[in-house]
Parts: structure tokens; sequence; C-alpha cells
């Protein structure tokens, strides 16, 4: 079997959702798995990702055609290392109309990479329109609903999003309070490193770290159980 390459898009069209928080966590579940792992900074005039997490992480724009060449040429290389792409609300529009410009799909199948979306849902109109227009542009893309209860009241709007064949069901981040929040916002501050060594798994932040990579470990599977899914009927 072909091992495959994952690129993650961790995306919103809103901002202040919690979409860098979710790709900080995702970049440090592949370092706790012991992975190596890229990943790509695609919010200009804000950078997160790379302040919080320097090592492995490159600044990204796509607002020219040297930069979406730059960085959709690393995206598509075969190099089975995961690769994670924390993209911007204001880059949204551009970067996902450049992937459909290109062929990127074709170009990722040739090359066993798999694109996933994980999409930061809310209760705006401009979420509800970027989850459509995802799901309809791109049929076969892996669109992966993500609910922070840490920004939103999720119960009010999840109906909105509904899991797509290939995406599956949501992902679920669960809220931290505030103190525990301003401690993971520090300088330097990892949550794999955190979750080595800790000495009490009671705590808050364990339990919120545990939960999270679950997520992500679930998601891997249902991705892999998709993949698989071709060759695993019986003729």
């Amino acid at each position: 079997m072909i091992r495959r390459t994952p690129v993650f898009i961790v995306t919103s069209p809103r901002q202040r959702v919690g979409k860098m928080l979710v790709a900080r966590a995702l970049k440090e579940f592949f370092h706790a798995d012991g992975r190596e792992v890229a990943a790509f900074d695609a919010n200009p005039d804000q950078f997160s990702l790379v302040d919080f997490l320097p090592a492995e992480t490159a600044v990204a724009s796509v607002d020219d055609t040297r930069g979406q060449m730059a960085l959709f040429d690393q995206l598509v290389q075969p190099d089975r290392r995961p690769k994670v792409v924390d993209l911007g609300h204001s880059q949204f529009d551009r970067f996902f109309a450049v992937m459909q410009q290109i062929g990127f799909a074709r170009e990722a199948r040739v090359n066993a990479v798999v694109p996933v979306v994980m999409f930061l849902c809310d209760q705006d109109a401009r979420a509800k329109q970027g989850y459509a227009m995802l799901r309809d542009r791109f049929p076969e893309l892996a669109l992966v609903p993500v609910f922070n209860e840490g920004a939103t009241q999720v119960a009010r709007y999840r109906t909105n999003f509904a899991p797509t064949r290939f995406g599956g069901m949501p992902l679920v981040i669960p809220a931290l309070s505030g103190v525990v929040r301003q401690v993971t916002e520090r300088p330097g501050f990892s949550f794999a490193s955190y979750s080595f060594n800790a000495t009490d798994p009671t705590t808050e932040l364990f339990g919120w770290i545990k939960r999270v990579f679950l997520e992500f470990r679930d998601l891997e599977l249902r991705l892999l159980l998709e993949e698989l899914k071709p060759s695993l009927q019986f003729h």
C-alpha cells in the first residue's frame, strides 16, 4: 500500500474562532507522536503560529504568484511528512481559488498527497457560506467541521455544517478556563512538553490535551479507513 502525505489546512473565513489554537495543537500532536511535521503560517501581518512554534514553521502567503508557487509546491511534495497550514481569514478566498485554478486536487492524487480542510465553524453567515462553497466546489475534498467550544455557543449553529462524505463527523475542541488559557498563550509554552512532563493527570490542561489529541487520532483513523475502503470491498 502506498504511504500517503497528509496536508491539514486549518482555516475559516472568520477571525477569532480559535483557528491558531487548533493548528498549534495539531502540530504538537504530531511531535508528541514522534513524527516530523512541517507547518506554514499564512496570516499576513498577524503571524502567530510561527511565533509559538518557530521550529519547522515557515511564513507563507498567496498574495502573489511567487508566494503561491512556493507554498503549493511544498504542499504537493510526496515526502510522507504531515503538513499543517494555518490559513488566515483574509487569505481564505484567494487560497482556494488558486487551489482550484492550478488543479491541486489532481496533482495531489498523482503524488499520493491527501489534503484535509479543518474548518472552524461559528454562527456568522460568512462561515456558513464559506463551508458551503468548499463543499460544492471540492466535492472529493476531506472537509472536516471543527467546533471550538471556547469561541462560541456550538449548540446554536452546528446543524449548519453537515458532515461530508470524506471528512466525516465534526471535531470538538473543548473550552479552557480563562486562567489555563492564559498559561497556554505564554511564549514558549508547549502542549507536547506539558503532557510529557505533567505529574498530575487530573489537571484541566492535561485532560484538555488528552481529549484534543484523541480527536486528532480519531480523525487520522477515519481518513485512513476512507482510503482503504476500495481495497476492503469483497467482490
